[in-house]
């Protein structure tokens, strides 16, 4: 219904590099800004490696953390799972990036009106 702030939920499983889901994703995560949605960002599993502040021009590929960056002028926020992040090590991230624990991931999902996983 035209008029109806929804909450989505954009769910990133996929590793930076190996595929375009991040891009991907990220561009349709922009898109649903447009009409005005609640839209937020949760990296899990392996996605968690995309809330490194990585080099990918130095490969070839794009860099999406400027795209990223943008996403607070657009009320879009990004979590990473806490505990993701604990399994693989990773102690720093980009200050764009909220921790997460799994009772917020929990409750981020369950409070979302879509949820869109991209693996």
């Amino acid at each position: 219904m035209k008029g109806t702030l929804k909450n989505v939920v954009f769910i990133i499983w996929a590793t930076p590099f190996n595929t375009v889901v991040f891009p991907e994703a990220l561009r349709m995560a922009i898109g649903q800004t447009v009409s005005d949605n609640r839209v937020s960002l949760l990296l899990m599993g392996d996605g968690v490696w995309n809330a490194l502040n990585l080099a990918p021009h130095m490969i070839g590929r794009p860099d999406v953390h400027e795209s990223m960056e943008l996403f607070s002028a657009c009320g879009v926020r990004v979590f990473a799972d806490e505990l993701s992040l604990k399994e693989r090590e990773i102690a720093e991230h980009g200050s764009h990036v909220e921790k997460i624990d799994r009772a917020g991931v929990y409750l981020l999902i369950t409070n979302a009106d879509v949820v869109m996983n991209f693996r």
